[in-house]
């Protein structure tokens, strides 16, 4: 029996406005490598297909799966045109905004952590 993913509130946690609300995305690492995606999203019809997105990812990683091959899946996806109609009706800016949809926000962050790793 797998045990369930907890979040943290004391690790980083990447967040963009999806067609809903917000995704959070936190990435765990082990001080040189991602070990774990965890996405939170706050509510919406996507939210459990999220979670589990996140799940099948730590996964990928956990049988050792290279992090582009992960990465170049996350951007092959057709973007969700939801964000940005949300954008344009809400007046968000495109920072703020997960344009291309929920994949291309878990790609961002974990492109975001990889840097961050790098530099260490």
């Amino acid at each position: 029996m797998v045990t369930k993913v907890t979040p943290t509130k004391k690790v980083e946690r990447f967040e963009r406005y999806n067609c809903t609300g917000k995704l959070r995305v936190q990435i765990n690492t082990n001080g040189s490598e991602i070990t774990e995606v965890i996405n939170m999203p706050k509510k919406g019809g996507c939210k459990y297909n999220l979670q589990l997105i996140g799940r099948l990812i730590t996964g990928m990683l956990e049988c050792n799966i290279d992090i582009n091959y992960i990465l170049s899946i996350l951007d092959d996806n057709d973007p969700c045109p939801s964000p940005a109609s949300r954008m344009k009706r809400e007046n968000l800016n495109r920072e703020e905004t997960g344009l291309g949809g929920c994949s291309k926000i878990i790609k961002v962050a974990i492109e975001n952590k990889l840097n961050e790793l790098q530099k260490k």
